[in-house]
């Protein structure tokens, strides 16, 4: 074997470094070392503008992981309750090396992910704490050893299953080529084909892991080639159909196992209007609106109950991957939750119009879809969370949050009728009053634009966002490349 000379093994690493320096301090495009993905990077931000994955990439997506998800042994024993987690800073750097576990187990790496979403618990006495997330955040993502930037969302809110939680992350990461748990004949194809879980598969198009006695997919790996759909946020309806102008009696909705039931009937409804299904689930997200002071255990214990009459039993084994959270949400008004999901799109899938990338599955209503899909020969663009510039009115605020999402789709080739789902985190105290005013912004500039396109929607009350904020809002796009 030829061995260089020291004065010229010197000058190779120096040009060396000098890539990588280059590489990490331009900001701008950045083409990640995973070749189906393209970064474009906020420079003074620990996160990127945005994310484009390239049309039929694989996607693996995490559970919403918390400081001690498998087993209380992790947490420190010894000490009080509220200290047994650590704090934010500590049960962060957990969070974020436990999924980065998680990925190794499926074969991926923390410069696979394309969008990292974070629920920071806070509330009046003790607001969430953000610098903590951040400070870990910075020691897996855009440092030397790992120059990737995701996009990336982070939110408060009011509480975890578990009420020494102090924060819950969920990662969705693409496939590089040639690796993953659908590469025949890989490590990780061969660890699956010996899990035993296919048990648990509606489609052949998806793997699941996870404990076999968990209700829920620690993470749901999807092949590669697949069109993708996303709901709206679903609320419950009342008991009884409410006359016109008639006040919300918070009694109307009924008990959180009523509620429960009603948003479970409801989304499976819209969903077969819209030529997909159950079986075809592969994410649900959970977000919970208990009375203040109130534990969620109870209230979960009773959405599982209703949960397993459509999921994980005979008729549909499906275990999609799932996120549990609370937050202020609506209920002061009534509702006591919401679900979201996330989908594959059947081969049979026939709803896009000649030439169309985008499709909307059910009747939509002034602002929303209840859910949209998305086709396989699209670019997927995930977007950061956008905040107000400067502080204003509500309708001032989501005017010029909007405003800059709009500029942020421009940049990645999109416009509003790429958008496919989009997440309105909404920091307030009077839900009711607030909520009607930014569904009526949101109605006054989806009308100015003359489209007939809506995206699935979600309008999210939550404790606190970063920097003081009153509105952020999150997207995701699917464009023609």
């Amino acid at each position: 074997m030829r061995v260089l000379p020291d004065h010229k093994l010197s000058i190779v690493l120096v040009f060396f470094a000098l890539v990588v320096s280059v590489r990490y301090f331009l900001g701008g495009v950045v083409t990640n070392w995973n070749e189906k993905i393209e970064v474009v990077e906020k420079p003074d931000r620990p996160y990127a503008s945005h994310v484009v994955v390239e049309p039929g990439a694989g996607y693996f997506y995490t559970w919403g992981i918390t400081a001690s998800p498998r087993s209380k042994t992790v947490a420190l024993k010894g000490l009080p309750d509220e200290e047994r987690y650590g704090d934010t800073y500590t049960q962060s750097h957990r969070v974020l090396t436990t999924l980065t576990s998680d990925l190794k187990q499926v074969g991926l790496t923390l410069r696979d992910v394309v969008n990292v979403r974070a629920y920071v618990v806070g509330n009046d006495e003790e607001p969430p704490d953000f610098d903590g997330w951040n400070r870990a955040f910075t020691e897996f993502f855009g440092t030397p050893d790992n120059p990737h930037k995701p996009a990336r969302t982070t939110v408060g809110i009011s509480r975890l299953f578990i009420s020494q939680y102090k924060i819950e992350v969920e990662f969705v990461a693409v496939f590089p080529e040639g690796r993953g748990p659908f590469a025949e004949g890989t490590r990780h194809w061969l660890d699956w084909e010996r899990s035993g879980r296919h048990v648990y598969e509606t489609r052949e198009i998806w793997k699941s892991y996870g404990r076999p006695g968990f209700p829920m997919s620690t993470g749901k790996a999807v092949d590669e080639g697949q069109g993708y759909f996303y709901s709206s946020a679903f609320l419950p309806d009342t008991k009884f159909p409410m006359p016109p102008g008639m006040p919300v009696n918070p009694m109307m909705f009924g008990s959180f196992s009523d509620q429960a039931a009603s948003i479970l009937k409801k989304m499976n409804t819209a969903f077969r209007s819209g030529g997909v299904s159950y079986e075809d689930i592969f994410f649900v997200r959970t977000i919970m609106f208990p009375e203040k002071g109130r534990p969620i255990g109870p209230n979960f214990g009773r959405f599982g109950r209703e949960y397993v009459k459509y999921f994980t039993n005979d008729s549909n084994p499906n275990k999609p991957t799932r996120t549990v959270m609370s937050a202020p949400g609506y209920a002061s008004m009534g509702p006591l939750m919401s679900l979201e999901m996330y989908g594959a799109l059947p081969d049979d899938f026939d709803a896009f119009e000649e030439g169309a990338h985008i499709a909307i599955l059910g009747k939509p209503d002034a602002i929303s879809a209840p859910a949209v899909g998305v086709s396989p020969d699209a670019n997927k663009v995930w977007f950061s969370g956008v905040i107000a510039p400067t502080e204003g009115s509500l309708t001032e605020e989501f005017n010029a949050v909007w405003t800059a999402t709009m500029e942020a789709l421009d940049a990645a080739g999109a416009t509003f009728e790429d958008m496919v789902h989009t997440r309105i985190y909404l920091e307030t105290t009077h839900v009711k009053n607030d909520t009607d005013a930014l569904k009526k912004a949101l109605e006054t500039v989806i009308k100015a634009s003359g489209s007939i396109h809506r995206p699935a929607l979600t309008v999210l009350p939550i404790v606190d966002l970063p920097g003081g904020a009153r509105i952020e809002i999150e997207t995701m796009a699917g464009v023609r490349p």
